[in-house]
Order: C-alpha cells, then structure tokens, then sequence
C-alpha cells in the first residue's frame, strides 16, 4: 500500500518511521531498511536520530529517489543494464560522436553557425553537448511522452515543429546506442513495461519478494512519473511516504496575490482587444468577479509553496491512502510561531481595509526576537553581526548549544573566508564551535587545486611566481625533497638568476611571439648549474654567464629544482596532444604521481582525483567513445568533476553549521539563520537554455530553481523552532543608500506589518503600527564594528576588543624609548673599535641601535617576483647597471672590446632587455659612466699601499683604539667614487676616512667622484682631525645606548637652511622655523618623494616629527655634518 503521512513537523515524521520500523519488525533480519531520501545532510540526520532513539543504527541504506526507481526497473525488467546508458554524463560522451554527424542537416544550421568559428579543440561541442545532455535528462524525467514520440517519429502537437534539430538528435543518439550492441532502455520507455510488469499476475514479481517495505522522507517534491512508479510499487509493497506538509487543510488550489492580480490584467487585455466600447461588458464582470472569488488562504504559503501544492495536487490525483493525523498546533507564544500557526491553518491575519487604527492586528512582545533581520554594509559585517547574535543567544538561554544552529547562505563561496576569520579568530572566551559544508573542493585543498592548475601548462606563461607557487605546496616541496630553508634559497636565486617566464625557448610561440631564451627557466637554470662548475669572472661559457651563489653542497638544491624543472616539461609536451581517455588517465595519473607526495591527511584528496578518473573511464567506455579528446575538454570535465564536488563531509558535526542553501535540507533547529538574502542574489535567477523545450510550457511538477528558492525559503522558515534570523546588505558601503532585501523577505515583512503590531500599538492608524513594527524587526548595524552605535543598546556588540575605540578611550601609544638609557653591553664595552663599525652605525644610527644592540630586524620583505622580461630599467637596475659598467672600466679598460665583453655579461644575466632594445639602452646608459671613468682613470696612477688605521682617541669614556685600513690611495690622494649621485651619508664616511687619514699623519687629499659632482678634503693637522674623531666617538657610545635623533637627509637639509645665498649663517628665530619646516618636508616626505620616517626603523623610534625631535636633530647636525660642510670643497 502507498500510504502519505501529513505533518507539519519532521521530528513527528520521523517518529511515525521509527514507529513503524519498530511494530513490524522485517521479517529478514539481514534486509535492510529502504529509506529514500533527496540529500546527504538529510539522511544523516535521520541516522543521528534513529541512533538517539534506538542507541544505534545499522543495516540502514539511504538512496535517492532516482537510484531507487531505476534498481526496480533491474530487477523487475529483464534486460536493463544496473546503470543507464541514457544517463546525463554518458549521453554527453555520445553527443560528442553524433553531433558533428549532423551539423550539415539544414535543420542543425544554428548549432553548426554556432560551432563554425575557434572550435577547434571541440570545447564548445563538449560544452554544448553538456547543454544537450542536461536538456535530455530533464525530458526523460518531466516530458517522458516526447521522448517517446520522437523515437517513433511522431509528431508533438503541444512542440509545433520547434527546434526540429532536438528530435532528429535524439533518435541519431538513440540509433546510436542501439548501433553499439547496447540496452535501447531509459526511464522514459521503461514506464509501460513496468507497469505491465507489476501487474498481479504478472511472474516477474518474485524480486520484490526481497523488499517489504519503503520509506520516502524529507522529501517535499518528486517528478509526476517518480510519484506515479511508487505508488504503483505501492500495490505490492508496503510504501510510506513521510511528507512534510506545512499547512493542515488542502492548500493545492490556492493562489497567491501576484498571480491573481496577473491573472486579472491579462484577462482585462483580452477583453479589451475584444471590443472597442469603453462600457463595461457582462462578460467582463464575471470573469473580475471570478478572479476575486479564487481563495488566497495565507499569502506566504500561497506565494512561496508552489513547488509543495504541486505535489499535493499529484498526491491528491493518486487516490492513495493518506493519514492526515500528524499535524500538531503550534503555541502563538511568539511572532515565528505565530506565522507558524498561521501557516499551518491557513489564515491570513489582520484586514487589509483598516486604516484609521490596528484593532485587528495581532499584538506582539516588546522582548519578542523569534524573528531577527539584520542589515548590514557587507559580507563580512554580516557574519560579524551574526556572531554577536549567536552569543547574545547563548547567553539567554543556557540549553541552546552550538549543534541547535544551522547557517545557510546563498553562496557559502564567498562567505567562506569571512566565516574563517570571524568565527575561527575569536578569542576563547567568545569561541564558537562551527563547521563549514558545500565549501568547492579547491578550498578544501590546495593540491586539488594545483593539479587543475598543471593541466594549463601548455596555455601559461609559467611565470617566476606561477610555478613558485607550485613548488611551495607542501607536497611537491615533500616530492622533491626541499625544506622550507631550500625553498627560500631557490626563491632568490630565481629572481637573482633573471628567470621571470617561459619554460624553454618555445614557449613565447605559444603565445605568437618570437622565440625568447632569455628570462625563461632553461636559461635561469643553466645559470645556475655552470655556477657550480665554474665562476662567473671566467667569462661566458657557450653563452652562459655562471651564477656564482650555487657553490659546493648548494648544487644538490639546484639538482632538485632541475628535476622539478624537468617534470615540468615533461607534462607541457605530453598535455599539448591530443589523446584518447584511456591515455589521458594514464597520463593525468603519472602527472599526479611525478608531483605530490601525500601525507596521511591528504591521501583522501587522492583518492578522490583516481576514483574521479576511473569513473570517467567508466562514462567514455559506457558510450563507447574511442575518439581523441582536447586538453581543454579533460579540463572542462576535471573542474566540474573534481573542484565542485566536496571531499569531506562535516554536516551536523555538533557544531554550528554552514552550508549551502539548497532543496530539502529544511531540517529541524532551534536557530535557522539565512545570509546574503539579498535582492539579486536570491531567489536565484538562472535564465533557461535558448532551446530549452519546456520552458513556457510548464506542467504541475516541474522543476524550476526559482519555485525551490521560494519553498526553500518556506522550509526554512518552518524549521525554525525558536528564531528565524534573517541577514543581508541593507546600505551601500560606498554612498549609504539603502538596500532592499530579497523580495522573500519582503514579502515576511510585508505579511508582519498587515498582521501583527507591537503589544499596545492597537489604537495607532495602520501605518504607524507598520512602521513601528519594522522598526522592531529590522535593525540597521553600523558600518564598522568599532562604531559607538554598536556598543549602544540592546543588541549591543560583544567584541570588546573595539569597545576602547567606539568610547573614544583610545589612548596614545607610549613611547618605544624613555629617556632612560641601556647598561653598555660587554660586547660594546671594549677599548677597541673597527673603522668599519663606525662607518656603519653613522650609516644610520637608529638602525645600527636595533641590528646590533637589540638584535631587532626590520628588513622588507622581498617584492614581489618579477614574471615580465625587462622592457627598460627603472631607477635601481639603472644604477646597478652603471656601477658594473664602472667597476669593469676601472678593470678592463674603455676599448671596443672590453665594452663588447661587458655587454655580453649583461645579456647573458638577464638584466638588459631582449635583442636590440637592450643594446640601445646600454649605449644610452653609458655615456655618463664612461665620461665618469674618464675624469677617475687620470687619477689611478701610482696606487700606494693601504693605510693601516690604528689610532688612540680620548673620549669621556677613557681612550678608544680605532682600528682598520684605508684603500684605493694613489699619488694624487685617496680617489673614492659611486656611479650615482653623492648622498649624505656618503659625504660623513668620506669625511671620516679623511680624519683617519689626517691623524695618520698623511697630508693626502681625499676625493669622492659622483655623477652630480666630485668633493675635495684638504689635510688637516692630526690634532684637529683626532678632535673630529672624538666627536663622532662620543656620539656612537651614545648611539648604542638609546636611539640617536640623527637622520642624515633631514638633518643635512637643516644646515643648509640656515645658509642664505651669500653663505652667511642665520641662527634668528625665523631662521629656525624655516629650518623645522624644511627638515619636517623631507623627514615626513611629499609626492614622489619617500620621507624617512617610511624607514621601519625611524618609525617603531619617531612616528611623528615634534619641534623638539627636529631641534635635537638639528643640534647633532651641527656637531656631525657642520665639520663636514666646513671642510669639503665641491667641483660639479
């Protein structure tokens, strides 16, 4: 017997099946129980809850509908394969084989306009044949009677020879099927046989003798023919389906308000095109008046339960036996019960006619938060606002646990990242335990991702930071035997090396351009293994220019990256043909092989990319297509197959859970929350295939995503037990206009506002009540959470983390420094001290303070990897450039043949950019490099040895050895030079070095040569030079003991501020604030000008330039750099 269970509650439902089960046991303890269901999370519930029940459950199997109804046709039927060979995947493989065949009947002439042009890898068949395919499935399921005719070429009236194209394609595929020796059988042609077959006397029935009974649950609709088979079934077998219904009265030929309203305008147009009197017809007034008579009912179930009054009206037409007993009242103790209740009787509150006051709108609590809508400025507010929701939920009713509370989202995608970083970074005491489900499988893992990722080699530039990103995965870092430490290394020398894209030569041709050796992998890669046999200075090596960093045990990392380069190449030449699916697995497997190496928590990705694999190789061998396939189909196919299909299942894990919003998941909780109800994004909108058939013409029971959205929406609003919450963007984040919501939450307020007031708004006219109401239900979070409102009555933030700035208690940071100063370590507390040292903390002081005082480094990170070939030089190559030039001139001399050698150097680095465009803008560049070696190469004459430094200088601290050498000394002095312009801090060390000098005892000039121009320092006595070394002393021992205010550009600028145009020095107070302005411009800096303090040293010590840091500056100026500009002589 096929019987229906009605109730408006699933927990009841699911009561009456566990009731069943257990008053009439199977009479084979060994057959399992048949339990249909639509969805995954769905049968695990039941499975949680028949094991709460019974303590445990086994022997329990949950298939879909479909599966269910084709193994009956297996068993009954004779013939039918266990798997149809008219299923969705394998008709796509066939149409792949029969559609070309057809393109030239005049009847295919769109598709064939269609697939004329860059289709050659066949995508687009593929693509379209999956359309196809799609199409096919739904008229085997929803217009079975067409498929029929078109196998006996008969004609459809309802059809009108549209889209000939689509019977004629069918029956090619059917004869197709039949060509290859295969079943002729599909559900739609199975339906008569079956019938027949399950009629009583009928001697096929002995299989059913195996099966006693079966469930149907959470099911809330089922395709006319799905419901017509079961009920068939039922006359032999005992079939419970357990229907989740929401209202108690037959609710099938109710209409909803749009519809009727619809309904009456087209009537009235068709009476109007009828006759030209402006007089009211007789015939027109019957038909208004029998639009006005059609039953509403409640308008929320009318508006969005057409997909269940569908199969009520299905149901109704079965004339099965049916139990109505199941409904249970629902308590008007809240609004979300009240609509509830409302629902389940099938009234309509409130009158739509009063307007003056609110007598017949139902009062509502004050404190009533059943029903919760939040507008929010994003995404990420609305996860943030649902947080503190959830909280504030928590907190009022201490049985509520984290297991009771569902979140569906509209596309858990997006919000999956903004979940992460919400719910997974709250602190412990706000913790709250969540999993998310649906999430694509390329979240899940980033190996699945990788390998869809290596099957675009043959179209990727692959890029320096492409396959670096590879190469950084875990396990290909695991495959290749690198650690994180290597890694890195190979990091810098790719960018070191001039590797930015392309594998080898040819891989510019894919992308029509000539072939280009320099920059490409091959060419970084060769650099490095000839750095390990030979040096760079040794010359070019077949036009190869060593890589010197690649030295002694380094050349076993560059072993590794050549075999990964290797691998590399091997899938690029293997991917770009064309092959059958019997290689392409093959190949796909050894690919994945070649390139990972799980670990124990990883190893399920792969076996779900082998088992997708081997049901591919099932679909090509069940259509029998033997044909080449494109690397762009097998893409097309793994994305679908491998990216969309989530890897684990964590639904009702205890915890809070996310996930999709998709049909029959309406399971019972006590929170039901819906995010990104937004009016575009839901209900969702996917406009039907041009030549879908059947769309305009829609029956009872068909499909569409619109209607599931809506009574989707139905479920979840009925499922809800103690609050429906309800959030979505409300305001712009860019102008803050207002957002409307989904029009289903429109409809909710709109259906609150006629029916239900705040307890005591009665007396007030309609649209106060209304408006107070909305003001109730919805609530407007601020834009940030920091905001004072969001800390403000009583839905109040609970992120106290913010609360300091939304009060305003901001306080300001406390100095990095006091004026306390640091005990002198033992290691800075030596008589002894470097030359070098010296030099490098006026460097910078501040930063020698935390390098070698604190240990504290704050060096940048790398850029970012450089993928493009160099088309010009921007400012540093620039000057790296013409400081090799320079350094090679002073070594090798100016002639043709020395310049022709360095260019070769620099091609072959791959600094320079391709072919001629690098040799003109060498010649461009070295024109100024060689007029600079031009003024030096007179002064390298006579070179005289290095000078030993090794002076005793008195401090307050007792007498300090100063120790070290000076070089590059030659007969007309010591000659220093830098192929770019001369900075300040080049001027101190110079100066420095000419004290040494000086109290050395050698009388020589000292000489600096920039490009800007050439600074003289004349001797000076040793006794004044040591005083100078004093000073500079004096200010290092109180640079390691404090952060020193000494910043070289601003305080250079400072001094010259206080010189006018004659060179006289002015120390009044204008002066100074003409100093201050100055020194805070170049200290705070200003467009295309860095300022210092971007220096992360200047800014952990000095983030802002007070008056007094400017004046202390400037005081130290006039001891360091003032001596400096008093004893240097410029020559431009």
């Amino acid at each position: 017997m096929f019987t229906v269970y009605h109730s408006n509650q699933l927990d009841l439902l699911k009561n009456l099946l566990l009731a069943v089960i257990h008053e009439k046991p199977l009479s084979n303890p060994l057959q399992k129980e048949l339990i249909l269901v639509q969805s995954l999370g769905m049968a695990q519930w039941l499975k949680f809850e028949m094991a709460k029940e019974k303590g445990i459950v086994a022997n329990v199997e949950f298939p879909l509908p479909a599966s269910f109804i084709w193994k009956m046709f297996t068993k009954i039927l004779s013939d039918v394969p266990q798997r149809s060979l008219f299923n969705k995947e394998v008709m796509t493989w066939k149409l792949m084989k029969v559609l070309p065949e057809q393109l030239n009947n005049p009847d295919f002439l769109e598709l064939k306009r269609y697939l004329e042009d860059g289709d050659e890898n066949k995508e687009k068949t593929y693509h379209l044949a999956c359309k196809i395919s799609e199409l096919y499935d739904q008229y085997l399921v929803y217009r079975p009677e067409w498929i029929k005719a078109w196998e006996s070429e008969d004609m459809v009236p309802e059809l009108e020879g549209e889209k000939r194209w689509q019977p004629q394609l069918w029956r090619a595929l059917y004869d197709y099927t039949l060509e290859q020796g295969q079943s002729p059988f599909h559900s739609a042609n199975l339906y008569e046989r079956f019938i027949d077959a399950l009629k009583p006397q009928s001697k096929k029935l002995g299989w059913l003798s195996g099966i006693e009974r079966v469930f149907i649950f959470g099911v809330s609709a089922l395709p006319p023919r799905y419901l017509e088979t079961l009920n068939l079934l039922g006359e032999h077998i005992d079939v419970h389906y357990m229907f989740t219904n929401p209202c108690r009265y037959y609710w099938g030929d109710i209409r909803d308000k749009r519809y009727l309203a619809h309904h009456e305008t087209v009537q009235k147009e068709r009476i109007s095109r009828r006759t030209a009197s402006k007089e009211r017809s007789q015939f027109s007034v019957m038909l208004t008046t029998e639009v006005n008579n059609v039953e509403v009912g409640n308008s929320l179930l009318a508006s969005m339960g057409k997909l269940g009054y569908d199969t009520l009206l299905m149901i109704s037409e079965l004339s099965c036996h049916e139990v109505d007993q199941g409904f249970i009242s629902v308590s008007r103790d809240s609004l979300l019960h009240h609509i509830q209740a409302d629902i389940l009787d099938l009234l309509e509150p409130g009158n739509l006619h009063e307007i003056t006051h609110s007598e017949s709108k139902i009062g509502i609590s004050i404190d009533d938060r059943s029903l919760l809508i939040e507008a929010c400025y994003s995404p990420m507010r609305e996860v943030e606002v649902l947080h503190d929701r959830l909280l504030e939920m928590f907190e009022s009713d201490q049985m509520l646990t984290p297991r009771d509370i569902v979140v569906m989202v509209v596309d858990i995608t997006a919000y999956s990242p903004m979940i992460q970083a919400v719910f997974g970074n709250a602190p412990d005491e706000r913790f709250i335990p969540f999993s998310i489900f649906d999430h694509s499988t390329n979240q899940e893992s980033r190996i699945l991702s990788t390998f869809i990722d290596l099957l675009h080699l043959p179209d990727s530039r692959c890029s320096a930071s492409e396959l670096l990103g590879i190469l950084e995965l875990p396990a290909v870092l695991r495959r290749f035997s690198f650690d994180n430490k290597q890694f890195e290394k190979v990091k810098f020398w790719v960018k070191e090396a001039g590797i930015r894209w392309g594998l080898n030569d040819t891989t510019a041709s894919h992308f029509s351009l000539p072939k280009q050796y320099q920059n490409t992998w091959i060419f970084g890669l060769n650099r490095m293994l000839l750095g390990y046999a030979m040096q760079s200075a040794t010359g070019l090596f077949n036009g190869v220019l060593a890589y010197d960093e690649v030295q002694g045990l380094e050349a076993d990392v560059a072993g590794k990256l050549g075999e990964f380069f290797h691998v590399l190449l091997t899938v690029q030449l293997l991917l770009i043909q064309e092959k059958t699916g019997e290689e392409w697995v093959r190949i796909l497997t050894s690919l994945f092989d070649d390139m990972f190496t799980l670990d124990n928590n990883e190893k399920l990705v792969g076996r779900h990319i082998r088992d997708q694999l081997d049901n591919w190789l099932t679909e090509l061998k069940n259509a029998c297509f033997s044909g080449s396939i494109s690397l762009a189909i097998v893409r097309a196919y793994l994305k679908e197959k491998l990216v969309l299909v989530p890897i684990s299942q964590s639904f009702l894990a205890g915890q809070v859970n996310f996930c999709t919003l998709i049909p029959m998941r309406s399971i019972p909780f006590s929170v039901v929350c819906l995010l990104g109800m937004n009016d575009s994004d839901y209900p969702r909108i996917i406009a039907p295939v041009g030549f879908d058939l059947m769309s305009g013409r829609s029956r009872v029971g068909d499909c569409t995503r619109r209607d599931d959205d809506r009574y989707m929406f139905l479920e979840a609003l009925q499922s809800a037990k103690q609050y429906f919450y309800i959030s979505y963007v409300g305001r712009s984040v860019q102008d803050n206009s207002e957002k409307v919501p989904s029009i289903l939450v429109t409809e909710l307020l709109d259906y609150c506002r006629h029916g239900y007031c705040v307890e005591g708004d009665q007396p007030l006219a309609e649209i106060e009540s209304s408006k107070y109401l909305l003001a109730h239900l919805v609530h407007y979070n601020p834009l940030v959470p920091f905001s004072r409102d969001a800390f403000i009555g009583s839905r109040a933030s609970y992120a106290n983390e913010w609360l300091a700035a939304a009060k305003g208690e901001g306080e300001q940071a406390s100095p990095f420094f006091s004026d306390d100063v640091l005990d002198v370590d033992s290691d800075f507390n030596s008589d002894v001290l470097e030359l070098t040292e010296l030099q490098r903390f006026w460097h910078l002081p501040v930063q020698y303070f935390f390098n070698r005082r604190l240990k504290v480094f704050f060096e940048t990170l790398d850029g970012e990897m450089e993928d493009t070939e160099p088309f010009t030089l921007d400012n540093l190559h620039r000057y790296q450039l013409h400081d090799a030039l320079l350094s090679h001139l002073i070594e090798k001399g100016s002639d043709k043949e020395s310049l022709t050698t360095f260019a070769q150097h620099q091609k072959a680095s791959g600094t320079l950019p391709l072919s001629s465009f690098g040799e003109l803008i060498l010649e461009s560049e070295q024109e100024s490099t060689l007029a600079q070696y031009g003024v030096l190469k007179p002064l390298f004459n006579d070179r005289r040895d290095a000078l030993e430094v090794n002076i005793q200088v008195p401090t307050t601290r007792g007498t300090v050895k100063l120790q070290g050498w000076l070089d590059e000394r030659y007969h007309s002095g010591r000659i220093l030079y830098r192929s770019g312009k001369v900075r300040v801090s080049d001027r101190l060390a110079t100066w420095i070095d000419h004290l040494c000098q000086c109290t050395s005892g050698e009388g020589l000039e000292t000489r600096f040569f920039g490009v800007d121009y050439d600074i003289i320092f004349a001797p000076i006595s040793p006794e004044e030079a040591l005083r100078g070394l004093a000073c500079y002393l004096e200010g290092y021992f109180e640079g390691i003991e404090r952060p020193y205010p000494y910043l070289p550009n601003t305080a250079m600028v400072g001094l010259q501020a206080c010189i006018d145009k004659k060179g006289h020095w002015a120390s009044d107070e204008a002066a100074r604030d003409k100093v201050r302005q100055k020194m805070r411009s170049v200290y705070e800096g200003k467009f295309l000008q860095i300022g210092e303090r971007e220096n992360p040293y200047v800014a952990r010590v000095w983030p802002e330039a007070s008056n007094t840091l400017l004046d202390e500056m400037f005081n130290i100026s006039t001891q360091v750099l003032l001596p400096v500009l008093l004893g240097e002589e410029k020559t431009v």
